[in-house]
């Protein structure tokens, strides 16, 4: 082949579609890290208000979700998520994520080591093709379900002001029952009927 000219165009070419396709993974990846990265924070204020004590269990969850749909509401968060690149649940998971969650069962036995609260978080700007590499999910379905995760903040619960009184009407009863290794035990001439519960500010 005596005739070269115009090859160097076509190797151009090819190397611009390449770098073109790479810089727009780039981007796309950083720009998912830092969404899920803001996904993560508005969990962990939707748990820091789920997780404070209230006067039940019913309102924590409500302070919870309250904060959790005022953050993806918000004039700044809310076009990150309305689009079509990211989609997040338009409810938290709020409670113990051990009966929430169905994978979260083995973890039964950890006490208050997942009560917080938690979304599903798909990046569906991830699933694009690059020129001459492919399709970043080949299998995909144009869902983005290839690139879904859960995203979960947990702090635990503080009692609530109606668990915190309804231990303490309860104490003396228990007092009452302790096994006494010597001596007259606590139930020995005594009587819950004047018996006075105080919270004194917390449990």
């Amino acid at each position: 082949m005596r005739n070269q000219r115009g090859m160097i165009t076509v190797d151009f070419l090819f190397a611009i579609v390449l770098i073109l396709g790479f810089s727009g993974l780039l981007f796309v990846l950083t720009f998912t890290l830092s969404v899920a990265s803001l996904t993560q924070y508005i969990t962990f204020a939707a748990a820091r208000n789920y997780s404070v004590a209230h006067l039940d269990p019913a309102l924590q969850v409500e302070r919870g979700q309250a904060k959790y749909h005022e953050l993806i509401s918000n004039p700044v968060f809310k076009p990150l998520f309305s689009n079509d690149w990211y989609k997040i649940s338009a409810d938290a998971n709020i409670g113990d994520h051990t009966k929430v969650i169905p994978d979260y069962t083995q973890a039964a036995d950890s006490k208050n080591q997942f009560w917080g609260a938690g979304t599903d978080f798909v990046a569906k700007v991830l699933d694009f093709h690059i020129p001459f590499f492919g399709s970043t999910a080949p299998d995909s379905d144009g869902t983005g379900s290839g690139f879904k995760t859960y995203i979960g903040s947990y702090l635990g619960r503080e009692p609530t002001a109606a668990e915190c009184i309804e231990f303490n009407a309860k104490r003396w009863t228990a007092i009452q029952k302790l096994e006494v290794q010597s001596g007259a035990a606590y139930s020995t001439n005594t009587s819950a009927a004047k018996y006075f519960p105080m919270t004194d500010d917390g449990c």
